[in-house]
């Protein structure tokens, strides 16, 4: 199966849709940028950035954003309202995050949220290294990772280690990888510094009904 093209028709499905999704500024960026302003720095990449709900609070903060991801309607759908708004410090692309077209050393940082984990434990791995190519020295990114203690852990069809695809409404045709602590020590043993931080996130859907996501933050250095 190509994951790619999987999860790029999946996700041009649900922004085509549905158009702009979720709306909800989440505390583990209120976190980042709030760090990212005490480290100085100034040219962000919001990877992954979907209908542009965190490119639009890192611009509204001052940062230089670069937005980007594999989904075009996604993408087209976040441009529209950025021109609508008037923001001059936005520039998006469409990209693969498992083979980025930035040169190396391009980014201060790098923010990809509710992102990572669609996908197989080997494209995780390379989006981690995606990610430290293009970040400068002392450069970091922080982002996050659905655990082994989901709720959704197990549910569906397990099609490798850890790996389901059909256990998120809405998300049916992507796959889910679930890690833990020591597995992110192991893929993230490139960058001088990582710390993380177990986070329970809940949202609501279009039917109000509640959901839980159990995902552990990673804040990495190069």
């Amino acid at each position: 199966m190509s994951y790619k093209t999987e999860n790029n028709g999946s996700w041009e499905k649900i922004y085509s849709e549905q158009g702009e999704v979720q709306h909800e500024i989440l505390n583990t960026v209120v976190e980042a940028v709030r760090i990212f302003k005490d480290k100085k720095y100034h040219h962000i990449l919001d990877l992954g950035c979907g209908t542009g709900r965190n490119t639009f609070y890192l611009a509204q903060n001052g940062f230089q954003v670069t937005a980007c991801d594999i989904s075009e309607t996604g993408v087209n759908i976040a441009k529209k309202k950025a021109d609508e708004l008037g923001y001059k410090n936005i520039y998006f692309g469409i990209e693969d995050m498992y083979d980025l077209s930035y040169p190396d050393i391009s980014f201060d940082a790098v923010l990809c949220v509710w992102t990572q984990g669609h996908g197989m434990r080997s494209d995780m791995q390379k989006s981690i290294n995606e990610i430290h190519r293009i970040l400068k020295p002392g450069g970091m990114t922080v982002t996050d990772f659905v655990t082994i203690e989901d709720p959704t852990f197990g549910v569906g069809e397990k099609i490798a280690d850890n790996t389901f695809i059909g256990g998120r409404p809405g998300e049916e045709n992507i796959p889910h990888y679930y890690t833990n602590e020591d597995d992110l020590k192991s893929m993230f043993r490139n960058f001088s510094f990582v710390s993380f931080i177990d986070r329970t996130y809940s949202f609501k859907d279009d039917n109000k009904i509640e959901h839980i996501i159990k995902a552990i933050v990673v804040q990495a250095v190069k």
